[in-house]
């Protein structure tokens, strides 16, 4: 007999998020997008008082493993079939078909077409400046 998942549910009364603990990829988005919601070292780990029901959803919506959810709501699924994602060996990943990339300062900027550094050398990062093609000399 096949083990059942788990599933946790939060509730503030007026929404209630889901968690699939075996879902999760711990990108850390909640952890960083709402710490006052999401905290490890805090049991229960979610507060669903530490926002509003539409700070909630609204970061809810973000996790791309779709761990977390809302009870009740179905979020409408974006078509990326346009979307390429090319990764160079010994070079950048390519992105084409629209990205948008957010910064630290949580400031976001819209790419059609976006080169991201793999080296970790690139005087422009996060994007690919060729600093991995350069020759040692």
């Amino acid at each position: 007999m096949a083990e059942q998942p788990i599933i946790k549910e939060y509730t503030n009364g007026e929404v209630t998020v889901v968690w699939k603990p075996d879902v999760c990829i711990h990108s850390g988005i909640c952890l960083k997008g709402l710490p006052e919601v999401f905290n490890l070292k805090a049991r229960p780990w979610v507060n669903m008082e530490g926002a509003t029901s539409e700070e909630i959803v609204k970061l809810v919506r973000t996790c791309p493993s779709k761990a977390l959810s809302i009870k009740g709501v179905r979020f409408k699924e974006q078509d990326f079939s346009d979307h390429e994602i090319t990764l160079i060996p010994g070079g950048p990943i390519i992105v084409k078909g629209g990205a948008t990339v957010q910064n630290r300062k949580e400031t976001e900027v819209f790419h059609e077409t976006v080169s991201f550094c793999r080296c970790g050398r690139s005087k422009k990062h996060p994007y690919c400046d060729g600093t991995h093609a350069q020759r040692k000399e």
